[in-house]
């Protein structure tokens, strides 16, 4: 497995990371819970990723079981959760960013996890109704108690991002040294454009989610959505990656995107791996990706996905250009205003 480090603090992280979105959300699923946590270790990976919303706590509950059946001393794990939503039901001081919620959302979380501190938290969203000097007071206060490591964002605009960074400094606190995104070859633009000063100028890390785009990479959709799919009992029946694989492939963009993904999948072909290895070698080509976080339903799912590393270095010029021309979701470049030219793409 390969080793990154995430933004300026010093802190490896596999560049495939493991998350519970989805794959732990009902309590008879804690066995394959078990299962996949304990292959991933076995493959190499070390940072886990989970969320209080997730199955509105049962995700944290059983990624806290299965690591602790691993066994292994906790300085070789990084595990991150993040914290917004806490109940279905959006009670008023349970949703948000508030002093309140951050510290009582951590607390709660620490519990299910069965962990005194997690290494990363994440700000699930920008809350706009919490004054930004009162989230990041509140984070400070947390990575000095010790129950966190660092802190993050996640889905945050670059504006936000860098009004949080100003706070910061402008009360000497502990800043935030990391984003969690979506990024995939659909959902380009945020990634490569818009943060790339965040990138730059405080180097901050990535742990990017939807590396296949909720499956749509996969090659599982290439001929459309599956007679069976209404029948999955896993991520596929999820009313969000319902909606999302509705948006690719309803009727109105059907067409489009069956053939997109059946060409994406002879550029698969001609470089001898799987179209989810592409996906993912494909996302983690970008030097500014710290991790990228995967999740599967299967054992051997994990496997194929984690040996996408093998390919990276495959992604040429070359590939890249077919990708691009195949997709056409490579963001506009920007004008350079020094040189009156373009300036060159972050990838």
């Amino acid at each position: 497995m390969e080793y990154r480090i995430l933004g300026e603090t010093g802190l490896k992280v596999s560049a495939i990371s493991f998350g519970n979105y989805l794959n732990s959300d009902k309590p008879d699923w804690q066995e394959r819970t078990n299962q996949l946590v304990k292959k991933a270790h076995e493959l190499g990976i070390n940072f886990f990723d989970t969320a209080e919303v997730y199955g509105w706590g049962e995700g944290e509950k059983q990624l806290g079981i299965a690591l602790k059946q691993l066994n292994i001393p906790r300085e070789d794990l990084v595990i991150s959760t993040k914290l917004f939503w806490a109940v279905p039901d959006l009670k008023v001081n349970r949703t948000g960013l508030s002093r309140k919620h951050i510290i009582e959302g951590l607390n709660n979380s620490l519990v299910k996890l069965q962990l005194d501190y997690v290494d990363l938290v994440f700000c699930h969203r920008f809350d706009d109704e919490t004054p930004l000097e009162e989230v990041c007071r509140t984070f400070d206060s947390i990575i000095k108690s010790g129950k966190a490591h660092y802190w993050g964002t996640s889905e945050w605009s670059a504006a936000n991002i860098f009004e949080a960074y100003m706070v910061c400094e402008r009360f000497n606190l502990i800043k935030p040294v990391m984003e969690q995104p979506q990024y995939n070859i659909l959902v380009r633009e945020r990634f490569e454009k818009e943060y790339g000063r965040l990138f730059d100028k405080y180097r901050m890390g990535s742990t990017v989610w939807s590396p296949l785009a909720g499956g749509l990479l996969t090659g599982k959709y290439n001929n459309g959505i599956p007679d069976s799919e209404c029948r999955a009992k896993t991520f596929s029946d999820d009313p969000m990656i319902q909606e999302y694989i509705q948006e690719y492939l309803g009727e109105a963009n059907k067409a489009k995107f069956i053939s997109i993904f059946q060409r994406f999948g002879e550029i698969a072909k001609k470089i001898g791996c799987t179209q989810a290895q592409l996906a993912m070698a494909w996302v983690l080509k970008n030097k500014d990706v710290s991790s990228a976080i995967t999740s599967a339903s299967s054992i051997s799912q994990l496997e194929d996905t984690v040996k996408s590393l093998n390919f990276v270095s495959l992604i040429t010029d070359e590939i890249e250009k077919e990708v691009n021309e195949i997709f056409g979701t490579q963001p506009k470049p920007e004008p350079c205003m020094r040189t009156w030219g373009m300036k060159p793409p972050r990838r």
